[in-house]
């Protein structure tokens, strides 16, 4: 659960930054695991731009917030970001629309508990855009997510992709 929390101005560096937190150029880690596949690699070639209605950009930003935006880890929140995207790009199984993703019943826990609503995104989510909308996107097509330590439900029942700060990322 989230707690409400006074929010830096967009431009302004957090005092401290928790000690998991990485630097934003930083990629994803890979887990070590016989069920992970390789860390994404460096590619040269130009990455697609997306591009997002402005309902869609402030559902983004809000759900980057509402899920890791207490990371100030861009990476981290545009992971957030790319799997909301991923499921809309998976047909028939979680929704056709960032919205529909968003809202499906029981997915987002800071939705199911109405937190979602409340949420003003900070600056490290609007970073986390920005990139998502460059193309940037080493999700390698997660659908789930987590933070946890030890087992869960994700951890028995799907197959782990990579773990990033503290959040493990799965299909």
């Amino acid at each position: 659960t989230l707690a409400q929390q006074t929010l830096p101005e967009p431009n302004a560096a957090p005092a401290t930054l928790p000690p998991e937190t990485t630097e934003a150029t930083e990629a994803p880690t890979t887990v070590p695991t016989t069920a992970a596949t390789e860390a994404p690699t460096e590619t040269t070639e130009a990455l697609p731009v997306r591009t997002f209605t402005a309902e869609e950009e402030e559902l983004l930003l809000k759900i980057g917030m509402a899920e890791r935006g207490d990371t100030y880890c861009t990476d981290c929140i545009a992971l957030v970001m790319c799997t909301v995207l991923n499921r809309v790009d998976t047909p028939g199984k979680f929704g056709s629309t960032v919205k529909s993703v968003i809202y499906a019943e029981g997915q987002f826990t800071p939705v199911a508990e109405g937190e979602f609503e409340d949420v003003e995104p900070n600056y490290a989510c609007k970073n986390a855009l920005d990139k998502v909308k460059s193309g940037w996107d080493e999700s390698q097509g997660a659908l789930y997510y987590e933070w946890c330590e030890g087992e869960s439900w994700h951890s028995k029942n799907l197959n782990l992709l990579f773990q990033h700060c503290d959040t493990r990322f799965y299909n």
